[in-house]
């Protein structure tokens, strides 16, 4: 609870705090009465007692978020992207949206939740909002009920409210997260599901789906590292879009490029997800206008071939070694966690095959550079291979994290020098520099 608290702390510069019934710690202490502003004085002495109910329930919001604002809010957000816009001309229902922002009303605690997360870590309320509004997308797609498409959005929009709860210094921090404060940041679903359980009559199924959001069908996910036949479909829809907004927000969007390009990384990882989640995201991105066909020079391809080359000789290093390490390990330790960290290894191994970056004979372009055939189909065909490099080089990252907490937490385990060994392929093995023509090339379509 202290996390909030310092959250409220930073908000009260912002908007007003009132206590709506005394404050009290659980060995009766008062702490603040009813009708008390709630400044910065007021939260470092909350931070210094556990209190005797949820501080959420004894305070209000000035200028809290309600239906209206939140729908404006994300009607604003998708008029800013004009592939986004483009999408919600096509397929958007402005009054059953509504509706779904309306059913938001019910629960005046998570309006304050969001609100908090609207002005304190804007960046993850606005990916919410995404969230919330392509999962609504989906279940018109699928032609759900109004209960459902509720479900859906709800689901969205208060997937990450449990990020309120942990230390503002790990949210922010810049530098690798160290192993206890990434296992704080594996908590919130947890958080989430706990404070959604509280609330009376709210729909377990979108508890349960803020739960699993970061589960995984081979049980590589967390909090609880479920498998495919404990997971609902729900929570795996959240988990997929939150993916496809990532990429689409770190990787496209700040080139210009469309979030209907996302749609070969998610070919990549297919086999990740469940067949009908997968079916209805295609649906859904398939209706987004494509990205224009973009003049690159032949300096830019060049350079361009020796990068992506490079890239894949290190994947490939770094590919072998992990084969190895399973196969070293082999399956029959019956240990779940080894078995989590084996099941991403390959995942990115059936990724690899998948994309065709096993065969090094689609990665020869040289000769049709030199013959001067269509160099934007040239480019896109080569940017397209990088884009696949990329999300296998993601998930090697989070392979590289999860043998490494993994040591840190086991260090006697019997398979613990082995995941070492494979650590120091990683850090003897240093990723490309990207060439500075590249990244020239890459800020001047981000300022176009």
């Amino acid at each position: 609870m202290s996390a909030y608290a310092g959250h409220l702390a930073s908000l009260q510069e912002k908007t007003q705090i009132i206590a709506t019934e005394d404050i009290v710690s659980d060995k009766g202490m008062l702490i603040a009465k009813s009708g008390t502003e709630i400044n910065k004085n007021t939260c470092q002495k909350i931070l210094q007692f556990k209190l005797l109910k949820p501080l959420e329930d004894s305070i209000f919001i000035a200028n809290q978020l309600d239906a209206k604002s939140i729908f404006e809010q994300l009607i604003d957000l998708l008029n800013k992207d004009p592939y986004l816009k483009a999408l919600n001309s096509k397929a958007g229902n402005s009054k059953t949206l509504k509706q779904c922002c309306l059913a938001l009303q019910k629960y005046p605690i998570l309006l304050q939740k969001l609100t908090v997360l609207d002005m304190e870590i804007t960046h993850i309320f606005h990916q919410s909002l995404l969230s919330a509004y392509l999962a609504y997308l989906c279940g018109e797609i699928q032609n759900l009920s109004g209960n459902q498409l509720e479900a859906c959005f709800t689901t969205g929009i208060i997937h990450d409210i449990g990020y309120l709860h942990i230390d503002r210094q790990i949210l922010t921090k810049k530098e690798a997260l160290d192993t206890e404060e990434w296992r704080k940041i594996q908590s919130h679903p947890v958080i989430g599901y706990e404070i959604l359980k509280r609330i009376p009559s709210f729909p377990k199924e979108v508890s349960i789906a803020v739960l699993e959001h970061h589960e995984n069908l081979d049980g590589s996910g967390y909090p609880r590292a479920k498998t495919v036949h404990d997971l609902g479909k729900l929570g795996q829809l959240i988990n997929l879009l939150d993916n496809v907004i990532a990429i689409y927000q770190k990787k496209f969007k700040p080139l210009g490029q469309s979030l209907h390009d996302v749609l070969p990384i998610i070919q990549m990882n297919m086999h990740s997800y469940l067949p009908e989640v997968v079916s209805v995201i295609f649906q859904l991105l398939k209706q987004v206008p494509p990205s224009p066909v973009k003049h690159s020079d032949c300096e830019i391809l060049e350079d361009l071939i020796q990068h992506v080359q490079a890239q894949q000789r290190y994947i490939n290093a770094i590919t072998d070694k992990i084969q190895a390490t399973n196969e070293a390990i082999n399956f029959t330790h019956n240990d779940k966690k080894i078995y989590a960290i084996q099941n991403i290894a390959i995942n990115i191994l059936v990724i690899l095959t998948s994309a065709g970056l096993n065969d090094a004979s689609n990665l020869n372009w040289e000769e049709q550079l030199s013959q001067q055939e269509n160099q934007e189909a040239l480019y896109t065909e080569i940017e397209e291979t990088r884009r696949m490099q990329e999300e296998i080089i993601y998930q090697l990252n989070t392979y590289q994290k999860s043998a490494g907490i993994f040591i840190d937490q086991n260090a006697e385990h019997q398979f613990a020098s082995v995941l070492q060994d494979t650590l120091g392929v990683f850090q003897s093995t240093p990723r490309p520099q990207t060439p500075a023509t590249l990244k020239t090339y890459w800020d001047s379509l981000t300022t176009s």
